[in-house]
């Protein structure tokens, strides 16, 4: 049996980054691969003073003292991911503080694999070439499943780092359309898109994970709003009151403290774990999202959606790139747009399960034909 190290951000506090990286473990050993998780640390000091962090990112404007509010439901949320890291992650057994570390003493696989999440993006990571799998020997299997670039072309300082380490790779895809270009701008090889590992896996294998109880007896809309990439407020707080008076649901926000206090009618559960988080997207009749991961599992789950982003013809959004490959781009909003008519609520979300069906399989045999390094 060979053995696999992945490598991505794997414990940060954000459902979307511990589920993309438990999905990815899960799918190579049903592939009968014995994996790992590179217990790789992010941030460290290779993402301070990241100087290309100020290129498109946005500041958020939460009130302090709501952040106050909701303190002990962070925590709660916090432990909840942390335990979940604990239960369903297998960790290498040494813990890695820097690339410098890696490279010093680097863990010994058959084959390394740079795994999803934004790990080539410069915004987020500074041209970290522990994502770049710098550590691993020349020899060695390389291949990328779904690494997200982010951005429509590498900053001129890093070109030449992201040339030599992406040329030492046998196999490369992304996860959004344009960073085909992109690789084959650096490299001259041609890149595959393939799904979010999170899509890989479909809402029977998720709910073997989530809490089987519903936790909202009423009916009710799901929004999960984060401002890590661009501030939708005060766009998506009118967006949910018109979405309520439209459809008399009650209102769940999930993952963050809101932007503003609503009183009736609204549930908080900021301090969900990732096993509530996965409920609360199964029991919801829609959601309401600004996150890429969010978007994922409204699809997963067959769940009517509008995923917001802040310019909908960037073609560097993910969010963007897996709503038009799923013929879904009518439920994509910008910031700038007009709330959507009623009749966009409800949409033959059977035709969109055949559509994914069909990328998670082409996406799965991408997996497959790398690691058998065909």
């Amino acid at each position: 049996m060979e053995n696999i190290g992945i490598i991505t951000i794997h414990r940060i506090f954000n459902y979307g980054s511990v589920f993309q990286a438990y999905a990815l473990q899960q799918v190579c050993e049903d592939l009968g691969y014995r994996t790992e998780i590179i217990d790789y640390r992010y941030p460290n000091v290779q993402h301070q003073n990241n100087r290309f962090a100020t290129m498109g990112d946005s500041q958020s404007n939460e009130p302090k003292w709501i952040k106050y509010l909701f303190a002990k439901a962070l925590l709660r949320q916090h432990k909840g991911i942390s335990n979940f890291v604990y239960r369903y992650q297998h960790l290498s057994p040494i813990t890695y503080n820097s690339p410098e570390e890696l490279k010093k003493n680097p863990p010994q696989y058959d084959v390394y694999i740079t795994g999803s999440d934004q790990l080539w993006n410069p915004r987020h990571c500074n041209g970290d070439p522990a994502f770049l799998l710098h550590f691993a020997p020349d020899d060695a299997l390389k291949i990328s499943y779904a690494a997200s670039i982010g951005m429509r072309n590498i900053p001129l300082e890093l070109y030449t780092l992201y040339k030599e380490l992406l040329d030492r790779y046998k196999h490369i895809s992304v996860r959004e359309n344009s960073g085909i270009n992109v690789i084959r701008d650096i490299t001259g090889m041609e890149a595959k898109a393939v799904l979010d590992p999170t899509l890989l896996l479909d809402k029977d294998e998720w709910n073997k994970i989530a809490v089987p109880k519903r936790l909202i007896k009423k009916k009710y809309i799901l929004c999960y709003y984060l401002n890590y990439t661009f501030n939708a407020f005060p766009y998506v707080d009118d967006l949910t009151a018109y979405m309520q008076k439209q459809t008399g649901y009650e209102i769940v926000h999930v993952a963050r403290p809101p932007h503003k206090l609503v009183y009736g009618h609204t549930w908080y559960r900021v301090g969900a774990s990732p096993e509530e988080f996965l409920a609360l997207v199964r029991d919801a009749e829609m959601i309401l999202t600004t996150s890429f991961h969010g978007t994922a599992f409204a699809l997963n789950y067959g769940k009517p959606l509008f995923t917001v982003v802040q310019d909908r013809n960037a073609s560097d959004s993910r969010q963007v790139s897996l709503m038009h490959n799923l013929n879904l781009d009518a439920q994509v909003l910008s910031v700038k747009d007009a709330f959507p008519d009623k009749s966009l609520f409800s949409y033959d979300v059977g035709e969109e399960q055949i559509r994914l069906l069909a990328l998670r399989k082409k996406s799965r045999q991408f997996l497959i034909d790398a690691l058998r390094d065909e």
